[in-house]
């Protein structure tokens, strides 16, 4: 058997390699490319698609509620806000459009990139079903850890959706008291009268008070001497009741005409009367002290005596 040289394996040259590459790749560009850019670009259009319509369909359906709102506010007994008041409400109407709007529109952006993923994987030629379950794994496990966040997130949309507080409202949230200042998904921050900021998380709001809503209610307990005339008093406490609608800078805040109580409370040293206005949200306040005032200045006019406080009475 004649002897045969061992021949090493010549390999192939560099343009030729080029070229075999070049060709494989152009057959799975046409084979799997074109379907990638569909994808793409499908994912594009729709979550662009799917924002406008989520921001459209909020902002539409604020707009309807609010003029549900007006035509039962002018049917019924309560006067129209002013012109400050409607930009307020139209602010915060269109806050909670934006937000609720935002939230379901990074969901759904979410929803469309991971769908969208999954189909390139798949395309490539990857098998999905581990990464299917390992991403169920990895969201029960998020789930499971961030319950306190998902919760607050929960009750931070149903707050804005349900608008039971917006910016600028006075309101009691059992754990801080004072003027709503901040509200997103997450927490609520409200600025006490003594300045301090509170931040309270949304899942932990169980009741709220609203100082700001629909009506408030003006009450003055008035102390008056237990040698006073009733009748003088009851007729001083009257003029200034009927004063109180009229008046160019508060009667616009008074929604009915104010209501003077009985004899609430009475002792060897005083009794108490008590006046009623019902005001426009987040003017009581301000009606109260002018009652004061025109109670003070009126019982002075007609030489009633207030009740003297009870630590002077001690001392005498």
């Amino acid at each position: 058997m004649p002897f045969t040289p061992f021949l090493p394996f010549k390999p192939e040259s560099p343009e030729r390699e080029a070229a075999r590459f070049v060709e494989s790749f152009t057959a799975w560009l046409g084979q799997h490319g074109v379907n990638i850019i569909v994808i793409l670009l499908g994912a594009l259009v729709i979550r662009l698609f799917a924002g406008w319509l989520i921001r459209r369909g909020f902002h539409s359906m604020m707009a309807s509620g609010e003029t549900l709102r007006s035509v039962t506010t002018l049917v019924g007994t309560r006067k129209v806000a002013d012109e400050r008041e409607r930009q307020m409400a139209q602010a915060r109407r269109k806050q909670r459009a934006d937000t609720i709007s935002q939230v379901l529109r990074h969901i759904v952006s979410a929803t469309i990139v991971i769908l969208a993923f999954v189909m390139i994987l798949a395309e490539i030629g990857i098998n999905i079903a581990p990464i299917i379950a390992g991403l169920g794994v990895a969201g029960v496990a998020a789930g499971v850890g961030a319950q306190t966040l998902v919760k607050d997130i929960v009750a931070g949309v149903m707050i804005l959706f349900e608008d039971l507080i917006g910016v600028g409202d006075v309101v009691d949230l059992e754990y801080a008291s004072g003027t709503v200042e901040n509200i997103n998904l997450r927490v609520t921050q409200v600025r006490g009268i003594d300045g301090v900021l509170w931040t309270v998380r949304n899942g932990e709001i169980i009741r709220i008070g609203n100082k700001s809503r629909g009506f408030a209610s003006a009450l003055v307990v008035v102390d008056i001497a237990a040698g006073a005339d009733d009748d003088a008093v009851r007729e001083a406490l009257s003029v200034v009741c009927d004063s109180l609608p009229n008046d160019p800078d508060y009667g616009k805040h008074v929604l009915e005409a104010p209501v003077i109580s009985g004899i609430l409370s009475s002792d060897g040293a005083r009794y108490q009367r008590r006046i009623g206005v019902k005001v426009a949200p987040g003017t009581q306040w301000d009606v109260e002290q002018e009652v004061r005032r025109r109670v003070r200045e009126e019982f002075r006019a007609r030489g009633i005596e207030m009740a003297l406080p009870r630590f002077q009475e001690a001392q005498r």
